[in-house]
């Protein structure tokens, strides 16, 4: 899975950079040489054109090959039935573009929106190529966004039905390590993209039509980050709650069983147990204070050795004081 992680950025890399060397030639024969300099050094250097690019469609390029394998995946390990072919069903649905424009629409046009009172600093040819190109980051973070809330509501299925879940007798456990591989990988990779994403907006230098609008900056991080983070604990959070919910479960039955059944149900314990240490959890109510330590950890490292996010931290702490 690493491998194809890998491949789906390296793919959206060389895409984008034929985009870049595509619209950099249109815009020296229209408008000449300097401008052609301005518009890369603006969606390199300044918009992080290509890390942004890379990571956001990287992910989605990711999702819509490996993401359709989850459901392969989840039927190997959990027996199936009306629950969990309705849970598979949405996990499926969560890969596709037409399923998702419930969020791509409104977020989209909300892109447009921000990004026309932002202003673009292009002029001629450049400017309706780098506000394209703006605006597509948001419609595939929306994508991105509604597989993450759609494979969180998927699994709240299952919790909300996890009498009628029940694991497999005999199962890889590769189905496990496949499911958890991909919920740490996309999450990785979501997280890298919101900052790319984030700290691009902070030095392009947009011509902002009122200094209000420096504040909706912060966008990509209220709008996606708090779903990204609670994407990958709550899957987890749902198959242990399903477990103990098992083992609960047999432990009542134990103490009225006579001895062939005392021991299916030890042997049911046991390889609860064993499901029990796969799933490892991203946190849990115990390790949730540590957990946002280290996120403070790191927008304080980024505060002290980003200029540019210190910067905007200490505007947004300005527009509160007299």
């Amino acid at each position: 899975m690493l491998i194809a992680a890998f491949k789906s950025l390296w793919i959206q890399f060389i895409v984008i950079s034929g985009i870049l060397a595509v619209c950099s030639v249109a815009v020296w024969i229209v408008d000449g040489r300097s401008a052609a300099i301005q518009l890369l050094d603006l969606s390199i250097k300044r918009m992080k054109g290509p890390w942004v690019w890379t990571f956001g469609f990287g992910l989605a390029w990711f999702i819509m090959h490996r993401g359709r394998m989850l459901p392969a995946a989840l039927d190997g390990v959990l027996v199936s039935n009306e629950t969990t072919a309705s849970v598979v069903a949405r996990i499926e649905r969560s890969t596709l573009h037409r399923s998702a424009y419930r969020y791509t629409v409104p977020i989209t046009l909300l892109g447009v929106f921000l990004t026309a009172m932002y202003g673009i600093p292009s002029k001629g040819v450049a400017y309706p190529l780098v506000f394209l190109g703006v605006c597509s980051i948001y419609y595939i973070a929306a994508f991105i966004l509604f597989h993450f809330i759609e494979m969180t509501l998927a699994f709240h299925g299952l919790f909300e039905s996890m009498d009628a879940v029940a694991f497999r007798q005999v199962y890889n456990p590769l189905h496990l390590e496949n499911l958890t591989t991909y919920l740490a990988l996309t999450t990785a990779l979501g997280l890298m993209a919101i900052y790319a994403g984030f700290r691009g907006t902070l030095t392009a230098g947009f011509q902002f039509q009122h200094d209000l609008w420096r504040t909706f900056l912060s966008t990509p991080v209220i709008l996606f980050l708090p779903g990204t983070l609670f994407y990958n604990y709550y899957p987890r959070y749902v198959l242990r709650k399903i477990v103990q919910h098992k083992v609960f479960r047999a432990m009542e039955r134990l103490g009225s069983a006579d001895e062939a059944n005392a021991k299916a149900l030890l042997m049911n314990l046991k390889e609860s147990a064993f499901v029990n240490s796969q799933i490892l959890p991203f946190v849990d109510y115990k390790s949730l204070p540590s957990y946002f330590i280290a996120i403070f950890f790191v927008v304080s490292l980024a505060y002290n050795h980003d200029p540019a996010v210190k910067a905007f931290v200490k505007y947004l702490l300005d527009l509160g004081s007299p």
